[in-house]
Formats: structure tokens, C-alpha cells, sequence
């Protein structure tokens, strides 16, 4: 049998899945798609299969063997299914994203996607209010200062994106205003604007397994890879965020124009959504992880995409 570590996506725009998977060797149940042990993660966009496997081999701990999607799908039984949304038009305004800090469901080490229970509970932890403050320095950087007058937060009705949102735009208030202080020339305008709430930006249900251990996700994210419409154990599927996520950016295109909007948000649902706006295949979203407190643009263009990295649970 095969340990499912993870795999590796070579998509190449223009194709429907173009690319191969990296499994390693060890017992699993492949039916199941559940597996012993750690596992990591890493894609790359293009490349020849020697670059891929030389990239494979020089990864940190990396004991990797090269297999095609095909493969993989077989392995899972199921059907590979790219993600069928309608692509976003050309943007009026500019998007960031901004995960939030680290959550008491963080510390548990738990899935936490139910609305009964994200929106009254699972805040965030001293560290993780400490997280949301330190990211308004980067949000100031990459919105840009000249942009500030005309930014907005929208944000997950989940406690602990809503504690994110209201503590980074408090230290982005607190450092325009120290800014502003120190001189009297070219001085930084800032919105004040309040935190637009929806449930559009909430956490990726994740069905029967959410409350399981954060190792459960090795049960979802594999499939993920295969296909965009899958719901094993009811789990929400990649589609389904492509969809929401698209139903908010168009909202928000028909009420604003030239602004900075950041959407406060988790990180499946964040990773799905960059792809999506990049243009790129979502089901290799789980390449590309969120930090607690990250914050990045997301733009309409593959490139900006950041480089992908092995991602491990034990």
C-alpha cells in the first residue's frame, strides 16, 4: 500500500488538470483516504517532471515518490472534477486578505467551522489579539498609505474574525494617528469606515469532521486536489467557497469603486479565495497556507500568487 502524504499539482493554465502527485511509501487505507503519521504538502506551478523531482528530493525531510493525479483519483475513487465557477470580471477595486490570529480552537487543536458555534465562541487568545495588531503594519504597506482614506473591512461573522478585524483596524487607526503626529506635512487621511459583517467569509464547513483534531483535514485536502465538487464527510466544497466568495466580490463591486477592501477571513477560505481571483486552479489552494495574522493582496494575476511551501501535521 501507499502513505498519502500529500500531492503535487502541476497546473498549467489552458488545461484541465495538468499535472502529478507525490506519495510516499508506508500503510494506508486509500479507500478511506486516511493515513498514519505526518505528512507535507508542496506544489509547484509548471516545470519539468526532473525539476519537480529534484525540488522533491532537496526538500527538508522530504521522501517523496512522483505519481500522476491519475492516479491519485483512483486512489480515492474518485472522479477529477476542476472547479466549474464563473471566472470574476476585471476589478474595480483592490483586495487584500487577512487571516485571523490565532483562536482558542488554534490552541485546542481543533476544527472549528460550525456557525453555532465560531460566532459565540472560539475567540481569539492573547497572542492571537497580539497577531491582528502587528498585521495593521503590513496592511498599511501593502494597501498604501495614499489609499487609506478609502478602505474597507469586511469580515466572517466567526468570533474570532471579528475580533481580528476590529483589533487590526484599531492599530491601523492607532498608527495613522501616531503618523500624523510626528509631522505636519503629508499627512495620512484614514476611513472611518465600521467593519461590514457577513457570513459570505466564514470558515469552510467542514461537515461530520468539524470538532476532530486538525489532522483530520489530510481526510479532505487530498480530495481537494481531485475535485473541486467533492463532499466526503459533508464537507463544504472547494466550489461551494468559489461560489460565495464570488457572490461577495461582485456585491462589492456594484457598491464601491477604487477602493481597499480587506476581507478578514479563515484560512481554507482565504486560500480558495486568492486562487480564485488569480485565476488559478482552486483545488490547490491547501499549497499556499495562511499564517495566523497574515496579511497579503490578492490580485487577478497567477504570478502573485507566493511560493508554495510543505505543510506537515502530525
Amino acid at each position: 500500500g501507499f502513505a498519502l502524504i500529500y500531492t503535487l499539482l502541476g497546473w498549467q493554465a489552458g488545461s484541465a488538470l495538468s499535472g502529478s502527485a507525490y506519495m510516499s511509501a508506508g500503510p494506508v487505507s486509500a479507500r478511506a483516504g486516511a493515513c498514519a503519521g505526518s505528512w507535507r504538502a508542496r506544489s509547484w506551478r509548471g516545470g519539468s517532471t526532473a525539476q519537480m523531482l529534484a525540488a522533491a528530493s532537496s526538500s527538508e525531510g522530504a521522501g517523496y515518490t512522483l505519481i500522476s493525479t491519475e492516479l491519485l483519483a483512483q486512489l480515492l475513487q474518485l472522479t477529477q472534477c476542476p472547479c466549474s465557477t464563473e471566472q470574476l470580471p476585471t476589478l474595480r477595486n483592490r483586495y487584500f486578505a487577512l487571516r485571523h490570529g490565532q483562536s482558542e480552537a488554534n490552541v485546542e487543536g481543533i476544527i472549528s467551522s460550525s456557525p453555532e458555534v465560531g460566532t459565540v465562541t472560539h475567540g481569539l487568545t492573547a497572542e492571537g489579539r497580539l497577531q491582528a495588531r502587528r498585521a495593521a503594519t503590513a496592511l498599511v504597506d501593502i494597501v498604501g498609505r495614499e489609499h487609506l482614506s478609502e478602505v474597507y473591512f469586511y469580515s466572517s461573522d466567526f468570533t474570532r474574525a471579528l475580533q481580528t478585524a476590529e483589533e487590526a483596524l484599531g492599530a491601523v487607526r492607532n498608527l495613522v494617528e501616531f503618523e500624523n503626529s510626528a509631522t505636519l506635512q503629508d499627512r495620512v487621511e484614514l476611513a472611518r469606515h465600521e467593519i461590514v459583517i457577513t457570513p459570505l467569509l466564514r470558515e469552510r464547513w467542514f461537515g461530520a469532521l468539524d470538532g476532530q483534531p486538525l489532522r483530520t483535514y489530510q481526510q479532505v485536502w487530498p480530495r481537494d486536489l481531485v475535485s473541486a465538487e467533492h463532499s466526503h464527510a459533508s464537507v463544504e466544497s472547494v466550489a461551494s467557497v468559489t461560489r460565495r466568495i464570488r457572490e461577495l466580490i461582485l456585491q462589492i463591486e456594484r457598491e464601491r469603486e477604487g477602493c481597499s477592501v480587506v476581507l478578514v477571513s479563515h484560512a481554507d477560505t482565504l486560500q480558495i479565495a486568492q486562487m480564485f481571483l488569480a485565476g488559478t486552479d482552486p483545488r490547490a489552494f491547501s499549497m499556499y497556507r495562511f499564517r495566523n495574522g497574515e496579511a497579503r493582496p490578492m490580485l487577478q494575476d497567477p504570478t502573485s500568487l507566493p511560493t508554495p511551501v510543505p505543510l506537515t501535521y502530525q
